[in-house]
Parts: C-alpha cells; structure tokens; sequence
C-alpha cells in the first residue's frame, strides 16, 4: 500500500493514537501537515522527523481555514484528512451538567464539521480520503454510563456516512473507524493501572487500517472498519 506523494492533514497530531498514524502515513509515503495546538503540532514534527507544524485552534473557522491555507502554500495540494481529535467522558443521563454536553459535542462534532467543511474542496479536487473515528458504543447501538459521548460519536459516524452519500459522483471517500475496545495508549495505561494492556487495541494497528482505507481506489473503497484488541 502506498500514499506516495499524497499530502494528509492530521487533526490533533500530537495524540497518542495520532503518532502512530503519523507513522504509518509517513511509512506509505505521504507528506503531512501535522495540525494541533501549536507547541503539540511542533512535538509531533520532531517526534516524526518530517512534515509541516500547523498550530490550530479547531473549534475556530477561521483557525481551520488558515490550516489549509498553509498546507497549500507549503505542499501545494490536499489529498486528505484523517481527523483523530476527540474526548471521552463518562457520567449517568441523571447526572447531567450542560458542560459535559457542550465539551463533547465541540471537542467531537464541531471539530469534524469545521475541518471537513474548510479541507472538502481541495480532497474533491484530488479524488482523496477523508476519515474519523467513531467509538465502539455507536457500533454496538449503546453506550450506558457514556451517553454523550456516545450521542457525540454517533453524530460523527451518521456526518461521515452523510458525506460519503454527498461524495456520489466523485472519486473522493470518505470512511470511519470503530475502535472496539480500549486503546493502547499512556493515558489509558495511567487510568487503569489494574487492567491488562496486551488485550488492548495496539495504535499502530488504527493507523494501518486507516492506510489501508485511503490507498484504495474508488471501485474498492471501505466506508467502515471495526478494530478490536486481542481476545
């Protein structure tokens, strides 16, 4: 599988699960803007030795617009967004507090619709990818104890599946990807220190997924991949 010479903007770049797609699209060939806050954005870079640091507040339109503004003028084209940003609460429909609802909904929706709006029309252009992640509560139909962060990452799957219905026509995809477990990263070793990381979803195995979604071409294209952790 090869991404060579395709330019890839990673949305929260600076992540755990987003270093390892930045591995593995540097690996297949690909150039990257690697966009976050600015000091994560510049830590990515070095960490990955390659790639373009955009610092970029992406609830901000305007922050999201100047994003592919500059990978413009650095690479010259666009063929794809992979968007990793996101957050995770937890807390019972009883429970509720106004600002759980607008962290979720901001941090996970409004940062997809911001980015796909600004980036959309350059991918068209290039016949390209753009992904997201979704969670294993929208797959199984549930998220008990999370449900608004499953209400949030519903709302990212139902947006994805509706541009890929917007795509028809065109080359362009545009694909998801449902983590089925916990993923394998520090925060997550930090937050259940009893728990046993091996039976956890290694990052590199998202990012090869997602490789493996933006090289195919428009007659093999893949909409939705479920990743699970070892059993």
């Amino acid at each position: 599988m090869t991404l060579e010479g395709k330019v890839f903007i990673i949305t929260g770049a600076g992540g755990a699960i987003s270093s390892a797609i930045n591995a593995a699209f540097h690996a297949a060939g690909a150039q990257l803007a690697l966009a976050d806050r600015l000091g994560n954005a510049e830590r990515a870079r070095d960490q990955l030795g390659a790639g373009l640091a955009v610092g970029v507040d992406l609830t901000s339109l305007e922050g999201v617009q100047a994003m592919v503004a500059a990978t413009l003028a650095h690479y010259g084209r666009i063929d794809g967004l992979i968007h990793t940003v996101g957050g995770f609460s937890t807390g019972k429909i009883l429970e509720f507090k106004p600002d759980d609802f607008t962290r979720m909904f901001d941090v996970n929706v409004k940062t997809l619709v911001f980015a796909v709006s600004a980036v959309l029309p350059e991918v068209l252009k290039q016949d390209g990818f753009i992904g997201g992640i979704s969670a294993a509560q929208v797959a199984r139909g549930a998220g008990a104890g999370a449900a608004l962060y499953t209400a949030a990452k519903g709302a990212v799957a139902l947006y994805l599946k509706s541009l890929d219905a917007e795509l028809k026509g065109s080359s362009a995809k545009a694909g998801m990807i449902y983590p089925m477990g916990a993923v394998d990263t520090p925060a997550n070793r930090r937050d259940m220190p009893d728990a046993n990381p091996n039976t956890w979803i290694d990052p590199a195995e998202i990012a090869a997924a997602f490789v493996y979604m933006a090289s195919r071409s428009s007659r093999g294209r893949v909409l939705e991949m479920q990743v699970f952790g070892a059993r």
